[in-house]
């Protein structure tokens, strides 16, 4: 019998991934498949097998849109994964990478969908009014070329390199994530930018009691509690991967200049090179965990229910990616520091040194340690450039009012689902929602709630008249939130 490497069972699942050899495995255990995706370079005749098998070699050429493409044959399960021992070798490495990678990449999308999608699409609508009025101006990209950064993160080494941090922040703009603000403040230093991007993250967690930031950056999904907050100046937003607002674009609300990346740091960083400023110099983004302390992702003023949710185990065995001072680091957000090391290693925007005595390695960055940091003495004060920046409320009531029919519209429809949930129970309720998630406008004015929905829309319907009780309950909230939109 063929020995496996790898054998995952995702339960319930009707698809299956397979990499290597299939001489020798016993045909029942493939059997409940109805579709394998079979990666070999020398396959043998298959045991006699039920499903459909879609055979590639690892070095087909378009190899990720296959694979894309076989994971929407079931979109509420991911496939189990068989590899055998004849996938030990070169002619594999490229494909368990991609297979690894997309699977986690999917993982992590749909569990995240289906956990926040409804307070992710709670949160854009009640944002709605203040992102149609309060982008970042188009006219802010390069206004501080030419003027330091520092981006904060919140990473264990943050603890070491702050008072490093703290000697350069008046030669430089301050970018900080959301969870280091008190880190900063501890410091005497007061950000120039806080970036907060995610729907948890709630202001009352993350602003510090004193040196509150100057500007906070938010995204659609951010907790609308940030606009209640009384700053200096009102919150400004970034676009970022909504399906709401591609649809506002669409309405004449132009997408902004810089998009949301994949972390607040990450962000930050984007935002410092998207206004212009030389050097970034990075702090507390590590991207890995303290190998003598697992459970350490964050510096010691961090808000621990900040993270309760993360499924972050201590235990777990985390990949190991390259490091600053050690030849491998553990890695705890392995997606987040791909994007951001492949980002910087194909970016050509000004230089960027990363501040730290440990973490992640990331291609194109100068590493310092903070000992030896400093910077020097910007020959104009940076409150005169910051003082320039302007931000006009921009005037968009059309889009508002488009939004508010759509949920006229979606309420109109609430008496037919419940009745479709009473009468025929949950088949009965995924065939009427389909019409309404599947609408160019209403699905992406309902946005991240629609891409939630749509995987349990698919025949056969699954779970209990109270679990769709709870979405049809969800559906019924945005509904109204959009019918208010125009008079939020």
């Amino acid at each position: 019998m063929t020995r496996l490497l790898i054998d995952t069972v995702c339960p319930g699942a009707g698809t299956c991934i397979v990499i290597g050899d299939l001489a020798g495995i016993e045909p029942a255990r493939l059997q409940p498949y109805r579709h394998i995706l079979w990666w070999c370079d020398a396959p043998t005749p298959p045991p006699p097998l039920a499903a459909g098998v879609e055979l590639l070699s690892p070095a087909v050429p378009d190899a990720e849109a296959h694979l894309e493409r076989f994971l929407r044959r079931d979109p509420r399960r991911l496939p189990s994964l068989i590899v055998t021992a004849a996938a030990v070798g070169p002619a594999y490495t490229g494909v368990l990478d991609l297979v690894h990678n997309v699977l986690e990449s999917a993982h992590r999308t749909r569990l995240t969908r289906q956990k926040d999608g409804f307070i992710w699409q709670r949160h854009v609508l009640k944002n709605a009014r203040g992102y149609i009025r309060n982008r970042l101006p188009a006219a802010w990209a390069g206004a501080l070329r030419g003027f330091p950064a520092i981006v904060c993160g919140s990473g264990p080494s943050l603890e070491v390199s702050l008072p490093a941090l703290a000697a350069a922040a008046p030669n430089a703009v301050v970018f900080s994530a959301d969870s280091a603000l008190r880190a900063l403040a501890r410091h005497g230093v007061a950000a120039d930018f806080a970036v907060s991007i995610d729907a948890a993250k709630i202001p009352e967690k993350c602003l510090p009691a004193t040196h509150p930031p100057m500007r906070v950056i938010l995204a659609s999904v951010s907790p609308p509690a940030w606009g209640e907050v009384p700053l200096a100046n009102p919150p400004l937003f970034l676009s970022g991967p909504q399906l709401t607002d591609d649809w506002l674009a669409a309405q004449g609300v132009p997408r902004t200049g810089v998009a949301i990346a994949e972390s607040c740091g990450s962000t930050a960083l984007e935002l410092a090179r998207h206004l212009g400023c030389d050097p970034v110099c990075l702090f507390g983004m590590d991207l890995a965990v303290d190998e003598a302390d697992p459970a350490r992702r964050h510096q010691r003023d961090a808000d621990p229910a900040l993270y309760i949710n993360s499924n972050y185990d201590p235990a777990a065995v985390l990949p190991r990616v390259p490091g600053n001072y050690a030849e491998t680091v553990p890695c705890f957000a392995l997606g987040d520091w791909r994007a951001l090391d492949a980002r910087l290693a194909t970016s050509s925007t000004g230089r960027v040194v990363n501040v730290t005595d440990r973490g992640a390695r990331l291609r194109g960055t100068t590493v310092a340690h903070p000992g030896a940091f400093s910077l020097d003495a910007s020959p104009v004060a940076k409150a005169v450039p910051l003082a320039a920046l302007s931000a006009e409320p921009a005037a968009h009531p059309a889009p508002l009012h488009r939004l508010a029919a759509l949920g006229e519209r979606a309420q109109f429809a609430l008496p037919d689902l419940r009745r479709a949930l009473a009468l025929g129970g949950p088949a009965a309720l995924a065939a009427a929602f389909r019409p309404l998630v599947v609408d160019p406008e209403l699905g992406r004015a309902l946005g991240a709630y629609a891409l939630k929905l749509m995987p349990h829309l698919v025949p056969p319907a699954e779970g209990d008249p109270a679990r769709w009780q709870t979405l049809l309950d969800e559906f019924a909230e945005l509904a109204a939130l959009l019918r208010e939109s125009a008079s939020a």
